[in-house]
């Protein structure tokens, strides 16, 4: 299945189960979510492959990226699994009956999130084809460590903006 296909799964649920409406909100957080923590577990392995790789080819800059970058994922990782609610389950009792406006930005605010990993995953794929090839011009390699890192970033950074969002939501 290609991660387009994936997003457009997610895309279709979403749409097709009226994502967050109140008695399917903690359904549908749970499974944004799931497949936000799928996302970074694969980003992750690929991660560690191509530490790895660096570590042998002694590339000791864009290994040094790569542990700054699987750092800033294991943060998303621990963001996707407490969210909001400081708690490994989805916890959004108080969360009050979204209207079709703040229920469309969420869904496309989730799957915003969703093209951020996918992109980086692309990246990552990239930068594992390039790290394998011994011959590979070390300041490619380190540009693409960097572009991985800062895409990563930019996800955790968009669900951070999602959480204070629906903290938004159950405060009124």
């Amino acid at each position: 299945m290609s991660l387009g296909s994936a997003i457009s799964g997610v895309k279709a649920i979403m749409s097709a189960y009226d994502g967050y409406e109140r008695k399917r909100f903690l359904d549908t957080d749970f499974a944004v979510r799931e497949e936000l923590r799928r996302r970074t577990d694969m980003l992750t392995d690929h991660l560690n492959r191509v530490h790895d790789r660096l570590t042998r080819h002694e590339d000791e800059d864009a290994a040094s990226e790569v542990r700054e970058a699987k750092a800033t994922l294991t943060g998303l990782a621990a963001d996707v699994q407490f969210a909001i609610s400081s708690a490994p389950t989805s916890a959004h009792t108080s969360i009050g009956r979204l209207g079709r406006s703040p229920r469309r930005q969420l869904v496309n605010h989730d799957l915003r999130t969703l093209e951020m990993l996918v992109s980086a995953t692309r990246t990552c794929n990239d930068l594992l084809e390039l790290s394998a090839t011994s011959d590979a011009p070390q300041e490619d390699v380190q540009a693409l460590c960097a572009r991985v890192h800062d895409q990563v970033g930019r996800a955790r950074n968009h669900l951070r903006e999602r959480n204070m969002f629906i903290e938004g939501l159950m405060k009124r």
